[in-house]
Formats: structure tokens, C-alpha cells, sequence
């Protein structure tokens, strides 16, 4: 008997020790300097307790779990992982090319092995918005994900997260290009309010448009050459897509997908605003440079406009052959337009400082963005725009656990991203970084 009470006891005893230390590799206690958490005020001396990926936790006086793991940052700064509300990056490539595929996902296309979701992790970005490119009518559905996974499904955060429309034109005249977008749009709400009326909808129209004169068909052969109007005659898998394409575009006149709607030019701005008022789209703007000409139309719109990823140009004046420079943060903060940043469209991307998050938003706090501002500009205001702020934007309890631990003070020349994580584990260690020893390593060996 007093040899099963001891055997007892001692396996007790290596429970007591071992399941927490067990369970601790999902607990995670961090010790920061200052925490910036962007749901209130900033912590300084703060600690985050994370447990299963989620924030626990955070604040001064917190009793840290025996079975945590510790990151040591009291002389770092924690705030939340950048969110990038508009890329198209991350795939094999930022468009097929084909001008009308509302079937298509990109999620498809996403290569978690790609130097861009490492290079987003460098640069302290978790979670990003990959949509289709901008050289296309409806190029498809975009995705939000993680930045960090070995397989997509790992990465999802939310799939068919919003249509990609885009007005400028890929082929023809705009005019012909904006004809082509009403027709599909139009096929769209009628097949919606037939199904609302209790009747099926089809993928092909219902009746023809009468024959058009030899005029007509030339010029509708112009601008209709690339596109696909509907699936030949028995082929059940163009049929497929065509029906999954027809209720993509429901979902966007219902008013359920958002639609990212590209202007590249300032009468863009005006035409889709009209789209968006005809067809109650659920519009998220992404922005070209000559769009600032018409941001006074945009103004008293809630929903924040995504610039485009170059934020400084210079242009020639026509008329007075005057050279000057337009600040897209400082015209669209004036005119009283919300906006986010973007990394941009993939077959556009370079490694000059526009290409990153933390430069956009420097250049918006030298141009009259307050510097509180600008970290809700990496994070919590493209979260909101991408209704994702219930998991991520912010460091508060019940979040995902995607941090940045920095250097020093954010925006400053001389902050590094040290570590990132995302849902709690650390998948970016400045340390361990051997491409950037590698890169930086010749001019430590001149300073020898």
C-alpha cells in the first residue's frame, strides 16, 4: 500500500512539472519597453501574455505564467503587425491577363515560398490583402492573408474577400471598356432579381440584342476581342465557371463582396463613383497618382481610399510647362479623404523605399500626418477597412497575437524590425537573419 501511495505520488509530481512545461510552448509572456497597443494609450514597461496564438493579456503588473516562454524586449518597442490593405504580390503573377474572369481566386495563385512573404515579415508586415492586378475588367476575387505558412490554407484569413474591377482599360476605347463592365454588372442584378423572384438563374443571357449594323459589328469586334462572352456549346467546364463567375458578380451588385475598384485617372474617379451609386457596389477605392486631380469627389466619404504606392511625383503643368511636385498624402489629408497605403501591383514592384509600409507613413508624418496617426496607418485603419480589426490591428485581449518587435521608436533611421509574430510565434528573428547579415556584411568588414 505505501508503495502505490509513493508510485502515485511521484507520478503526480511529473505531472506538476511537465504538462505546464508542455502547454508553455503555446504560452508566450513578452517583456517590452513600451507597448504600443493602438486600442489605448501606450504601456510603457508592458507585458503581453499570449496563450494559443491569442493576446491574453497586456499591461504593467501582469503575473507572468510559470510555464511561459520570455521575450526579453525592456529595451524595445511592441506594437501590432502591419496590415497592407491592397497588394499584388505574393503570386506567380499579378494577373492572367484575361480581362473578365470573375471564377477566378487568388488564392489559386499564392506561393507561400515567393521572397515576398519573407520580405514582408523583414519589414514587419502580418497580414496583407492580395487582389488581383490592375490590368484587367474583372480580374477576380482577392484574399486576405497571413504573411508567414507552409501552405495557403495555413495563411487564410478570409477567402473570397472582395472583386477586383478595374477602369482602366486593357484593350479599346474607355468608353467601350466601360460598356463591357455595365453589361456584366447588368447580367448580374437581373440574375439576382430573378433568383429574389424565385426563379433560376442562368449564366447565359436570356435574350439576345437586336443585330447591329456592319458599322456596329466592327467596332464591337474591336472592343470585345478579348473577352470571353460565355462557354461554348457543350463544354461543361467553361459552363461551371461562367455560373461560379455569375454568382461571384451577385454577390457584389447584392452588396456582400466588396469590390476593390481601381481608377488610374481622375475622370475614373467620377465614373465609378456613379457605378457604385447605380449598382450599389460596396466599393473599396484603390487609387493612381492623376486621381488626386478629383479628390474633392471623394471627399466625406467614412471609408478610407487606398493611395497609390507612390506617394511623391512630379508632373508638367500643360498649359504653363511648370514642373511640380504633388504630395498625394498632404492633397488627400486637405481635402478631408481617409486613406491607407498599399504596396502596389506586383508587375509594378521594385525595391525603391515606396515599396514598404513604414516609409509610406514616414513620408505621410513629414507631410502633416500626426505620428500617433501614422501607426494606425500600418495597422489598425486598413484592419477596419478590411472589416479584419476583431482579429488583428490592435494589441488588446481576445486578438491574434501578430506583433512587431522593434529597435527603438518607430519611424526613427535608426528602428529595425528585430522580431515579428504572428498568432504568437516568432516567424522573423533579426538575429538569424543570415540574407541580411550576408547583405550588410561587407560594410562591416570596411568598418574593421
Amino acid at each position: 500500500m505505501m508503495q502505490l501511495t509513493k508510485l502515485t505520488f511521484l507520478i503526480l509530481l511529473i505531472a506538476c512539472v511537465f504538462v505546464p512545461l508542455l502547454h508553455g510552448a503555446d504560452t508566450i509572456a513578452i517583456r517590452a519597453g513600451k507597448v504600443i497597443t493602438l486600442g489605448g494609450a501606450p504601456i510603457d514597461n508592458g507585458i503581453i501574455i499570449i496563450r494559443d496564438g491569442k493576446i491574453e493579456a497586456v499591461g504593467t503588473d501582469l503575473a507572468i505564467p510559470v510555464e511561459a516562454h520570455v521575450i526579453d524586449a525592456q529595451k524595445q518597442v511592441v506594437m501590432p503587425g502591419y496590415v497592407d490593405a491592397h497588394s499584388s504580390d505574393g503570386m506567380g503573377q499579378a494577373n492572367e491577363r484575361n480581362e473578365n474572369v470573375p471564377f477566378l481566386s487568388v488564392v489559386d495563385g499564392i506561393d507561400p515560398s515567393l521572397d515576398y512573404f519573407e520580405e514582408s515579415l523583414r519589414n514587419g508586415v502580418t497580414t496583407v490583402a492580395i487582389v488581383p492586378g490592375n490590368n484587367t475588367l474583372i480580374g477576380g476575387k482577392a484574399a486576405i492573408v497571413k504573411t508567414a505558412g507552409q501552405y495557403v490554407n495555413d495563411m487564410l484569413v478570409q477567402r473570397d474577400a472582395g472583386m477586383k474591377i478595374s477602369l482602366r482599360p486593357t484593350s479599346g476605347s474607355r468608353m467601350g471598356h466601360m460598356a463591357k463592365l455595365r453589361r456584366e454588372l447588368d447580367k448580374a442584378k437581373a440574375a439576382l432579381e430573378k433568383r429574389n423572384a424565385g426563379e433560376k438563374p442562368k449564366s447565359e443571357p436570356e435574350k439576345q440584342d437586336p443585330p447591329a449594323s456592319e458599322g456596329e459589328k466592327k467596332e464591337d469586334e474591336k472592343e470585345d476581342a478579348p473577352q470571353t462572352e460565355g462557354p461554348p456549346q457543350g463544354n461543361a467546364v467553361d459552363a461551371a465557371k461562367m455560373a461560379q463567375g455569375l454568382e461571384s458578380m451577385m454577390a457584389v451588385v447584392e452588396g456582400k463582396m466588396p469590390v476593390y475598384l481601381y481608377c488610374d485617372t481622375a475622370m475614373d474617379v467620377a465614373a465609378a463613383l456613379k457605378l457604385e451609386k447605380d449598382y450599389g457596389l460596396n466599393a473599396i477605392y484603390v487609387l493612381g497618382g492623376d486621381t488626386y486631380k478629383a479628390a474633392s469627389l471623394l471627399a466625406g466619404k467614412s471609408r478610407p481610399v487606398v493611395l497609390d504606392r507612390n506617394l511623391i511625383f512630379w508632373e508638367t503643368d500643360p498649359r504653363t510647362r511648370e514642373d511640380r511636385k504633388i504630395i498625394l498624402p498632404e492633397v488627400f489629408r486637405k481635402a478631408g479623404v481617409p486613406f491607407v497605403f498599399q504596396t502596389g501591383d506586383g508587375s509594378q514592384r521594385t525595391n525603391d523605399a515606396s515599396s514598404y509600409l513604414w516609409y509610406q507613413a514616414a513620408i505621410a508624418i513629414r507631410h502633416g500626418v500626426a505620428e500617433e496617426e501614422a501607426m494606425r496607418l500600418l495597422s489598425l485603419v486598413p484592419a477596419k477597412l478590411l472589416k479584419i480589426d476583431d482579429v488583428v490591428g490592435s494589441i488588446e485581449p481576445g486578438k491574434d497575437a501578430d506583433l512587431v518587435i522593434l529597435t527603438g521608436e518607430p519611424f526613427r533611421m535608426s528602428t529595425w524590425v528585430d522580431k515579428t509574430l504572428i498568432k504568437g510565434k516568432v516567424v522573423y528573428d533579426r538575429s538569424k537573419d543570415t540574407k541580411l547579415e550576408r547583405l550588410l556584411s561587407p560594410a562591416a568588414e570596411l568598418k574593421q
